[in-house]
């Protein structure tokens, strides 16, 4: 059976998710598939009812949106921080959309999960602005969240430091979920130039989503980036790297803040050799303090030690270094465990609260899969025995 779509909304559909011709072609009828194919769709809107379906499933695409007159203007749900030097960032492509939809859909489960169970907001939720000093901001995340230079001395590795970092922020009720990929599918990457995290704020369950695919120094960073937007209580798409040079006010503001979190700069100005090559400096502080050699030089800058003109030429170095980065295995944490994996995916406390909840009746098993992510009760009941300590009957 034939349909017929516009022409313009089935193109709309191909370059949203990034195909030419040729790959939708593969994707869609196999080997025989030709880009000329395509381009008469492309052209006079007809083809089977089966291969508009298809096309849906290889551009993830909502299978409705194929039927509209006019390709539709997609917009980003949280407020979109990544435009730098005045340049916007593009379209938002389908794998950042549902990633911060699903993120969305776990946080008012979770959200709801914590009114009824009778727990009371966070007060640390939107508890600054922009124009609080960046030191008292600064000393007020590092202690609620125990975070910091403390912490991280006690690391014995980045990785390990890392990791510190994010069951500190996350026992003080904050929800993070990272992930290289989008839900458990390892085909759909997340590309670290579009974005490198995001915070979904919420005075009961506020999130924060940190890209893994991009290295473990900047992972760091952008973990507390976006906590500060939760401090500030602004929700937001954020690539820190991207903006630490010429960011606007906000994200100068969460850059400037993290930064002092991570590296106070009277205890940086007592650690530094002025004595010292700079460059051999900003790499033994990196180390020293487990951040990125970027958030270094920028406290160089900040301290003085540094010109503006060194700092951008040393920032445009090592930004390269930064693009593109694809970390190795399935894009979250866990060794190539799926079950480690899924937990870093969703959360610690997520996955628990959610499979109690399902466990015991209060949750659909439906509902509990989609918001994992999973295919079956099996597979849901193997994550609970292996990995969250429940007795599955």
């Amino acid at each position: 059976m034939k349909t017929r779509l516009e022409p313009k909304v089935l193109q709309w559909a191909r370059q949203r998710a990034g195909l030419d011709e040729a790959s939708l072609a593969l994707k869609v009828i196999g080997r025989a598939g030709r880009a000329d194919d395509v381009r008469e769709w492309e052209t006079t809107g007809e083809l089977t009812f089966r291969r508009a379906e298809l096309i849906a499933e290889k551009t993830h695409t909502p299978f409705g949106l194929l039927f509209l007159k006019q390709p539709p203007q997609e917009r980003l749900p949280i407020r979109d921080f990544r435009t730098v030097g005045g340049q916007t960032v593009q379209t938002p492509t389908p794998e950042l959309l549902d990633v911060i939809y699903q993120c969305q859909r776990r946080q008012a489960w979770f959200r709801n999960h914590l009114i009824t169970s009778g727990n009371r907001p966070l007060d640390f939720v939107g508890c600054v602005n922009i124009t609080y000093p960046i030191g008292e901001t600064a000393e007020k995340v590092r202690t609620a969240h125990k975070i910091g230079p403390g912490l991280s001395s006690t690391a014995t590795s980045w990785t390990q430091n890392l990791a510190l970092h994010f069951e500190a922020i996350e026992d003080s009720g904050v929800l993070l979920m990272r992930n290289g990929i989008v839900g458990n599918n390892v085909y759909r990457k997340l590309s670290v130039d579009v974005f490198r995290g995001f915070a979904l704020c919420d005075e009961y369950a506020p999130l924060i989503f940190v890209n893994t695919r991009d290295s473990v120094a900047a992972q760091l960073f952008t973990l507390v980036h976006e906590l500060v937007h939760i401090w500030i209580g602004e929700s937001a798409l954020s690539n820190p790297v991207r903006s630490y040079v010429d960011g606007g006010p906000m994200e100068a503001y969460c850059n400037t803040v993290a930064a002092e979190v991570l590296v106070p700069m009277v205890d940086f100005k007592r650690n530094w050799r002025r004595s010292e090559d700079p460059v051999s400096e900003i790499k033994r502080l990196s180390s020293k303090y487990k951040v990125s050699t970027l958030v270094i030089a920028r406290r160089s800058k900040d301290a003085g030690i540094l010109t503006d003109h060194q700092f951008k030429r040393f920032y445009d170095e090592q930004a390269k270094k930064y693009q593109n980065v694809q970390r190795p295995g399935e894009g979250a944490e866990g060794g190539g465990n799926f079950h480690n994996s899924l937990i870093a995916r969703a959360g610690r406390r997520f996955c628990r609260a959610l499979l109690a909840a399902t466990l015991e009746g209060r949750t659909t098993y439906k509902e509990a899969l989609g918001l994992l992510d999973l295919t079956s009760s099996n597979a849901l009941h193997g994550f609970a025995r292996a990995k969250m300590g429940y007795s599955v009957e």
